[in-house]
């Protein structure tokens, strides 16, 4: 008879956290150094969509990691344990509108928007609620076309606008949302942070505190000695040139979260708030300041 032979629970391996990472190219600095270890870090890496790894938080089949900013102000039980985000302070080059004619007031708009994250839609439509009081009508699919007949317009994020960008930018007007946002508000605007079930961060405060520094760590190594390498591997999974791709991670995308990050976060907050694009009611943790760690 065959005998099992069983731990005692004092020797039993700890499940390692489990850390949600967004499988786009303006994620590598963060992620490659990670993958090639280059950085070491203690915890299950999984890898998604923004909305893929929404439905991870939601579902408690992740522990931690970066998450859409809407996702994170939308959601009770979460808590920013980490100084880094996805903002821009300008032009973001990845979250792109692209309409077919001018916005004029009050103009009815129909537009194709990715379904691949709440953040940039909303966004969209506070832009233009704000600036032009149009109340637009939105048509959800995962790659949005442009040359679709019954559309004024398509949102795009991501690689995909990344590819898609230089080729529509011939056809129709061409708008970066975050250099819209920090034009008009004079803020960063935070797309991502990196957060965790509170629940779980109360329980595992040294191992969130151990994450978050490799996680910095791996962005030091992905803007440093390992940018050469970040670059490469972009320009593998798309269709842009060096010089472009150098560009994108080091003038346009901004991956830390500061005071003013945090303001940015807190106006972005009151309009979704203001349009009633949140479902329900939202914590006051906010406005009360992110507690970091």
């Amino acid at each position: 008879m065959s005998e099992v032979l069983c731990l005692p629970k004092n020797v039993q391996e700890t499940p390692r956290p489990r850390l949600g990472q967004i499988n786009y190219i303006n994620s590598l600095p963060i992620s490659l150094p990670i993958d090639r270890g280059i950085v070491g870090i203690e915890a299950e890496v999984h890898y998604g969509t923004p909305q893929e790894l929404n439905r991870g938080y939601a579902a408690n089949s992740l522990d931690l990691g970066v998450m859409s900013a809407f996702f994170y102000l939308q959601s009770s039980g979460l808590k920013i344990f980490a100084d880094l985000s996805i903002s821009s302070s300008g032009p973001v080059g990845s979250v792109l509108f692209f309409s077919k004619a001018e916005l004029r007031q009050g103009k009815s708009l129909k537009i194709a928007v990715s379904s691949a994250s709440a953040t940039s839609v909303n966004l969209l439509s506070i832009l233009l609620k704000e600036e032009y009081k149009i109340e637009a009508s939105f048509n959800y699919c995962p790659m949005p076309d442009l040359t679709a007949r019954d559309i004024d317009g398509a949102l795009v994020i991501g690689d995909y606008a990344l590819n898609v960008d230089a080729s529509w930018s011939k056809i129709s007007r061409r708008v970066d949302l975050g250099e819209w946002w920090s034009s008009r508000f004079n803020l960063p605007m935070v797309f991502a942070v990196w957060a965790a079930r509170a629940d779980w961060q109360n329980l595992h405060g040294a191992e969130c505190d151990r994450l978050a520094n490799s996680l910095n760590e791996s962005l030091a190594a992905g803007l440093g000695t390992a940018f050469d390498q970040v670059v490469a591997e972009a320009a593998k999974r798309s269709r842009l040139s060096t010089s472009r791709l150098e560009r994108y991670f080091r003038a346009e995308l901004d991956f830390s979260f500061s005071s003013a990050h945090l303001a940015g976060l807190n106006r972005y907050k009151s309009l979704c708030e203001k349009h009633g694009l949140f479902g329900q009611g939202l914590p006051d943790r906010l406005l009360q300041g992110v507690p970091l760690g």
